[in-house]
């Protein structure tokens, strides 16, 4: 059992390698800004959002795979992972198809994302289906068999490029978004080569030689997996997208970062959940369990208290960084708001692992429907009434009400 030694430090490698991505996301964001414009800034962070949820298409295999690697005996563990990957692959097909008619429906609503219905921007854009789905799949290995040193760098190098790569583009002055997104793809082609010799060695990843079918424990849990991430995408995202169709992107910039860069500090508590999960999924004792999540909750807190109080008193010297003087405050009054939802986000991060662990998936998949649900319609008409600024106060009260349904549903 991993003892309290091995956690943090399986978490400390893991925040390194989100915190990496993380403050480089952070640093180009005001420099992309100011470089691209707010409009296309605003269609460069669609392409950004589009990446982070092409994992979706894995259908909960990632997560599935942390709940049951853990508990299954090591003859039993090659099948699991050598079948999750070729049912990636499949889902992928899948994916491709649903990805190709919103690319194509897109435009016709926005024209201002005109440039995804372009050949050559269309066709990268569909290869980024497999490559996520995979690169979801192979962390998921990562982490469900604790190699959280092996996730971190996979991880690192694979955000930090969709960064990275825009930024040293734009600085140079390349603007075409083709451009950026081809070499952002070749940049993450190239991690799968270790990764898969990683496979091959550890579990004798084969694609192609016949192995007893272990599709039941996949198929098992996805169905509500796949139901939890379908109504994240739709709770986490789809803010931006009726902004856009509403105000339009030059309106909505400082919103984008603010929310960004909320984001991006999610780093604590994403990285405690990961490690959490395989922990609590060895661990038959849900009462030590309780102790683990107590802990998580408390770290949050703290940790994001000290933050809010370190931006409180730097702000003047935050504003001071930005060109635009207007733009700067937008971007700390709608990080105020953000913040709330934020913390709340970090909470059901460890909450939403400790019930999944126990195999405990139905009931957060259906409590995920119904206030996705509720959110679409719900967010339209505060939008009409209150604007932006309704907007992310409803972002942050949907957070907060999420979290404390996930706290219940783990007290029982």
């Amino acid at each position: 059992m991993l003892g309290a030694t091995r956690i943090l430090g399986n978490t400390v490698a893991t925040i390194v390698s989100v915190l990496i991505p993380g403050l480089l996301g952070l640093w180009s964001l005001k420099p992309l800004l100011e470089l691209l414009g707010a409009e296309t800034f605003t269609i460069l962070s669609f392409f950004w959002v589009y990446t982070s949820h092409l994992g979706f298409f894995d259908l909960g295999i990632s997560r599935n795979l942390g709940i049951e690697l853990p508990k299954l005996p090591k003859s039993e563990k090659s099948k699991l992972v050598n079948q999750s990957v070729r049912k990636g692959l499949e889902y992928s097909i899948l994916g491709i198809v649903v990805v190709a008619l919103l690319l194509f429906v897109i435009p016709i609503f926005n024209p201002q994302f005109s440039v995804v219905s372009q050949y050559r921007v269309f066709a990268v854009l569909l290869v980024w289906v497999p490559l996520a789905v995979i690169q979801m799949i192979m962390r998921g290995v990562f982490e469900a068999s604790e190699s959280f040193i092996s996730a971190a760098v996979f991880r690192a190098y694979n955000q930090s490029v969709l960064f990275l790569v825009p930024w040293v583009m734009a600085f140079w002055g390349y603007h075409d978004i083709l451009q950026i997104v081809l070499v952002i793809t070749v940049a993450r082609v190239l991690s799968l080569f270790p990764s898969f010799y990683w496979l091959m060695r550890q579990y004798g990843l084969s694609v192609i030689k016949k192995i007893e079918n272990k599709a039941v424990v996949i198929h098992r849990n996805n169905q509500w997996i796949t139901l939890s991430n379908l109504s994240g995408i739709v709770n986490g995202s789809l803010d931006r997208f009726v902004l856009l169709s509403l105000l339009g992107a030059h309106a909505i910039g400082a919103y984008v970062f603010a929310q960004d860069f909320g984001i991006r500090i999610l780093v604590l508590s994403s990285s405690f959940a990961l490690v959490l999960l395989p922990f609590f999924s060895k661990n038959e004792s849900k009462l030590q369990n309780h102790i683990w999540v107590k802990r998580g909750i408390g770290l949050i807190l703290l940790s994001h208290i000290a933050l809010g109080l370190i931006l409180f008193f730097g702000q003047t010297h935050l504003k001071h960084g930005f060109t635009n003087m207007p733009l700067a405050q937008d971007v700390i009054d709608f990080f105020w708001i953000f913040l709330l939802g934020i913390t709340a986000n970090g909470i059901g991060h460890i909450l939403l692992s400790a019930l999944h662990s126990h195999r405990e998936l139905k009931r957060p998949a259906l409590w995920h429907v119904i206030s996705a649900v509720l959110y679409i319609p719900l967010l339209y008409w505060v939008v009409q009434a209150f604007g932006l600024t309704g907007a992310a106060v409803l972002w942050s009260v949907r957070s907060v009400i999420d979290t404390i349904v996930l706290y219940f549903l783990w007290r029982q």
